[in-house]
């Protein structure tokens, strides 16, 4: 009998029995948390179903990230709601300007390797890259994992994408994402519980990160990094795919709009002009991609007809990346600086492009409309590529701007 998938694992210690691809379990689940932009719809679920009080209110976490600075009158009440709720349950409370609910959960431990993770937002997957089973929901199946601790899932198959090798110079996971997000398209890896196997990989906790976030792009169930997630029965398992990566093959991408699934080499859009810059988001707003953003602008001036924006995933990155000259070199070279937070990527709190202009951004997504206007044209691509066209005015690959 083959071993057991990692998602069967855990679903199977979630259950409190053995379980297999296919069938509908009922799981114990170890963490829930819900964000400003889903919360009211969840908050408004459990009002109908008639719920009072949390049983594990440990286990549930209310984040203040999506729209930070609150933008209106209405959303400055949908936050005091969240606060009252989360003071009266006792649940976890992260306020506004902590940073992004993917990054700062994790930071704080409350997220863990391991666990099963539900979240009211599809880039929950990103947690796969510290080891946990992690999957977005909607705002009913939030409610009732917050209401009773327990939440049905079918068992997903399985996929196992080898990584290898390492990165070449000023190329990220966020290049990986992008090269990935063109190969499994949509559907790739649709329902899947995709293991992600780093063991003959040099790749760092934040590039990985972007690969796990990804994932949302390909339709996968979960994307778990075998090494850090501490599951155990794997060996001899039939997977239902396979995938390798060979890490020194991968170069600058770019995803065209309005898909990001649509993805070139950078050199193959390059010289086209840009008008707004974006450094930040779940996808592109960490520590190493902040560095590798400042390796590029490091002692340049954006040109004058772009606008750079930037904004750290979390306030312990952007304490660090003060800390270490990082966010000096940003705002020397003209980018402004925005409190921590998800905004520009999902139009909830600023860094609306104007009609017309092309924007070059870290975010995960570059649907029509995505930044609030649907008459912008929204290009994806790492920090380092945004920061290096962000200096010349048009997209640009990184390598070709000398390093200092």
């Amino acid at each position: 009998m083959s071993g057991q998938s990692l998602a069967e694992s855990v679903l199977s210690r979630c259950c409190g029995a053995q379980c297999s691809a296919g069938e509908y379990v009922c799981a114990e689940v170890d963490r829930v948390y819900i964000t400003d932009a889903s919360a009211s719809s969840v908050l408004d679920r459990l009002s109908e179903l008639g719920v009072e009080s949390i049983p594990h209110p440990e286990r549930l976490a209310v984040v203040v990230d999506h729209y930070v600075p609150a933008p209106s009158r209405d959303m400055t009440a949908v936050h005091h709601r969240l606060r009252s709720f989360a003071r009266s349950t006792g649940c976890v409370l992260v306020e506004e300007g902590e940073g992004i609910c993917h990054q700062v959960l994790a930071e704080r431990g409350f997220v863990r390797p391991g666990q099963l993770v539900v979240g009211a937002d599809s880039h929950t997957v990103t947690y796969g890259a510290m080891g946990a089973f992690a999957t977005g929901v909607g705002s009913t199946d939030a409610a009732v994992a917050a209401a009773t601790g327990r939440l049905w899932f079918r068992v997903p198959e399985s996929g196992k994408m080898q990584l290898r090798g390492a990165l070449p110079a000023r190329c990220s996971g966020r290049d990986v994402a992008l090269h990935l997000n063109g190969s499994m398209g949509p559907s790739g890896a649709d329902y899947l519980s995709v293991e992600i196997d780093t063991e003959n990989a040099d790749i760092s906790p934040d590039h990985l990160s972007a690969v796990s976030n990804a994932a949302a792009e390909w339709g996968a169930k979960a994307a778990v990094c075998v090494q850090r997630s501490g599951a155990h029965g794997r060996e001899g398992h039939r997977y239902v795919a396979a995938w390798e990566v060979d890490l020194g093959d991968v170069s600058p991408m770019v995803a065209l709009p309005h898909s990001p699934h649509r993805t070139v080499p950078v050199g193959d859009v390059a010289g086209r002009s840009v008008q707004l810059c974006f450094i930040g988001t779940c996808s592109g707003g960490t520590l190493e991609d902040l560095r590798g953003a400042a390796d590029v602008l490091y002692g340049s001036q954006i040109d004058a007809d772009v606008r750079l924006l930037a904004a750290p995933a979390s306030r312990r990155i952007y304490v660090e990346a003060l800390e270490r000259g990082i966010m000096g070199v940003l705002v020397a070279a003209g980018a402004v600086v925005l409190p921590p937070g998800c905004g520009p990527c999902c139009a909830t709190a600023g860094g609306i492009p104007g009609p017309g202009e092309t924007v070059l951004s870290t975010a995960g997504r570059n649907y029509r409309g995505r930044m609030g206007n649907p008459e912008a044209e929204i290009y994806l691509a790492s920090a380092e590529t945004v920061a290096a066209s962000a200096i010349t005015g048009s997209i640009t690959d990184p390598r070709e701007v000398a390093a200092t």
